[in-house]
């Protein structure tokens, strides 16, 4: 694995007082099931199937969720804890636009929660510019009636080839100054972008500058989306140590 902090605390905007030092670190690996190992079941929405919401344009049509959003390769494949399918397991939907993103979805808590972290796995079996990641996380305190934005995360910086070194990618969200990432969150929105121009490049959706970095990486706008596995969103501990016990306690009751 190769894993590098990304020093992008200081990208993230209007963030809750509880998550002033926002950052995130990302880990690749040589192949594309690599992370797997490293991916949740029992995170706070792992099974959830989430909302796709308006100006979420859909999945590549080489994927069979462009059909059927809730085949295994779409939806369900954000919280599966499994890793990839197929060779299209979360295959996003390319050319979405200059500064558009290409999916946005939205998973309801089902109650005031307090996060950990973040983590959101990508890749691809090409080893190619679809493993890497480009996210905007929002999130609501209030069942969705209002969201504010956590931050604008980039799994590397633009410019980053990918030239069949990596097939997987890790980004992890957190706090590094504070156990706790979010309190008391009842919905948490993902917007993720194009992140590719066709040659391994590492690229941001925007030509000029980037309304979320105020940079402008000198690159025309990608327009190759990439391939989400997973999405975890990590509990705090209190209850992580209760959702184990659940797990237990079903394990006991199938016996």
């Amino acid at each position: 694995m190769n894993r590098a902090l990304l020093a992008l605390g200081l990208l993230a905007i209007a963030v809750a007082p509880a998550s002033a030092a926002v950052t995130s670190s990302t880990t690749h690996g040589a192949t594309h099931t690599e992370l797997d190992p490293l991916m949740s079941a029992t995170d706070y929405i792992a099974g959830m199937i989430g909302t796709e919401l308006p100006g979420d344009l859909g999945w590549h049509p080489a994927n069979p969720a462009s059909g059927d959003p809730l085949h295994p390769d779409g939806l369900p494949a954000f919280t599966d804890g499994v890793g990839a399918l197929s060779g299209v397991t979360g295959l996003l939907n390319d050319f979405p636009g200059v500064g558009v993103p290409t999916k946005l979805v939205d998973y309801a808590l089902g109650g005031p929660t307090d996060v950990t972290g973040i983590n959101i796995f990508s890749g691809n079996g090409g080893a190619d510019g679809r493993v890497f990641s480009t996210t905007v996380v929002k999130y609501s305190t209030d069942g969705g009636a209002n969201y504010s934005t956590l931050g604008y995360f980039q799994s590397d910086p633009s410019g980053t080839i990918n030239s069949g070194q990596w097939g997987s990618t890790l980004v992890e969200i957190y706090d590094d100054s504070n156990p706790v990432l979010l309190s008391g969150v009842t919905n948490l929105e993902f917007d993720f972008y194009a992140v590719d121009n066709t040659g391994g490049q590492m690229r941001d959706a925007w030509d000029g500058v980037n309304p979320f970095t105020s940079i402008d990486d000198g690159l025309s706008a990608a327009f190759v989306s990439p391939l989400i596995y997973e999405i975890d969103v990590v509990p705090e501990p209190a209850s992580l140590s209760l959702l184990a016990l659940g797990g237990l306690a079903m394990l006991r009751r199938r016996r």
